[in-house]
């Protein structure tokens, strides 16, 4: 059974309105999803497609015009406060590691939070859980008394990690949340991410502008473009170029490029160096 499945999910949002008219844009249309245990989905697209909408639906911070959402098994679209099982199941870790942590927090303070709430440990049993969590993202137990300031960002991106650990989920939504990282700490994140994968069964919504990394790390892949998905291959991406789903993929992630760049050899051609 799906840990997560989205059916005919609709989602529109309003414009203007003002001096005028509101204007109806939508942004899904009739989206379906489903996330199985121990699997690792990538969702990408240009900026504004749709992903993080998606995402945000999926965790229960928004709800869909029509369609539904049934997390393990249970119909939660639309409610206001998801059961604690629910929001136990379903983690999350942003981009933005830095405005996702309080910087008046330890990092001890801030991976204990979801144990307090979901497992109502205290004293000692809070204490070992925060450190056997540290180690599992690479940190040291020592680091439980550090601030955020004092981490570098895939420390405290790390950090974040372990927080989205903390309650045991059985799925973790990823926003962009190795963007912002330089390609070795990437690599290693998705190492530890995979390895915690195999260990605990954890499935995984990879969303992301990246086609690199969605190729790395995920078993199946979906572009998202006009509000609706496309499924694709992530391992056999260089081998589709001519497809027009890829190559408005490919114009979607990658930076315009200089011409004297583009005489050099095709995309396919530099990134299979």
């Amino acid at each position: 059974m799906p840990v997560v499945e989205l059916s005919g999910i609709r989602k529109t949002y309003g414009r203007g309105g003002f001096f005028h008219k509101q204007e109806r844009f939508t942004v899904l249309e009739d989206v379906n999803l489903s996330l199985n245990p121990g699997e690792s989905l990538g969702l990408v697209g240009r900026s504004g497609s749709g992903k993080s909408t998606l995402g945000r639906i999926m965790l229960g911070l928004e709800a869909p015009d029509a369609g539904s959402v049934r997390i393990l098994g249970q119909d939660v679209t639309g409610r206001k406060r998801l059961p604690m099982d629910v929001r136990r199941a379903v983690q999350v870790v942003f981009q933005d590691a830095i405005g996702s942590s309080n910087p008046r927090l330890t990092a001890g303070e801030i991976i204990a939070e979801p144990l307090r709430n979901f497992d109502k440990l205290k004293g000692r049993q809070l204490r070992d859980r925060v450190a056997e969590l540290l180690e599992l993202v690479g940190l040291c137990p020592d680091d439980a008394d550090k601030l955020p300031g004092r981490f570098s960002g895939g420390q405290l991106q790390r950090v974040c990690i372990a927080r989205a650990l903390a309650p045991s989920p059985q799925v973790i939504v990823l926003d962009e949340a190795v963007s912002s990282l330089d390609m070795l700490i990437q690599a290693r994140i998705l190492d530890l991410l995979d390895s915690l994968r195999r260990q605990y069964g954890t499935a995984y919504l990879f969303v992301t502008h990246d086609l690199r990394l969605v190729r790395r790390f995920c078993d199946r892949a979906f572009f998202m473009s006009d509000g609706s998905l496309h499924a694709f291959d992530p391992s056999r991406t260089l081998d589709m170029k001519g497809s027009g789903v890829l190559r408005e993929l490919f114009d979607a992630i990658l930076p315009p490029m200089p011409d004297k760049a583009r005489q050099q050899g095709s995309f396919s051609e530099r990134v299979a160096v």
